[in-house]
């Protein structure tokens, strides 16, 4: 039985590693720089905004149709999974319904996961080992 912690490090490193590959396969350099810049970002704005609108904040960068697929959506999408919304529900709508210490909990363990996810972006999407790799592919 794994503890929480090793749960959300074992999804964030998931998440992390599809970020890498799909920067790894070419389609996406940007990409990189505004996940790294996402999951740093997170735990900043839910401290300072609170869970709800920062999760909101995020959403709206996910529905925008022009952004659909950009680095705060990828991570909304990512930061949601750690939730544990039940199917078809919307994470930022759920905790609209939930007591003040309800709200608390999944602030916390949130945070706690945005940790695994900053730690893990920080150390595999790094510029220096992006541009080693490539250099060592030639």
């Amino acid at each position: 039985m794994q503890t929480r912690q090793q749960q959300d490090a074992t999804l964030a490193l998931k998440h992390v590693k599809e970020i890498l590959q799909k920067i790894e396969n070419g389609k996406n350099e940007e990409l990189r720089k505004s996940y790294v810049t996402a999951t740093h970002r997170f735990p900043f704005l839910v401290r300072q905004n609170g869970l709800q609108q920062t999760l909101g904040f995020y959403a709206g960068k996910a529905n925008a149709k022009e952004n659909a697929d950009n680095a705060e959506a990828i991570f909304y999408r990512h930061i949601c999974e750690v939730l544990e919304p039940e199917k078809g529900e919307d994470p930022a709508e759920k905790l609209l319904g939930v007591s003040l210490e309800d709200y608390m909990r999944y602030s916390r363990r949130c945070l706690e996961a945005a940790l695994w996810y900053r730690r893990f972006a920080a150390s595999l999407l790094d510029d220096e080992k992006i541009t080693k790799g490539k250099e060592g592919e030639k």
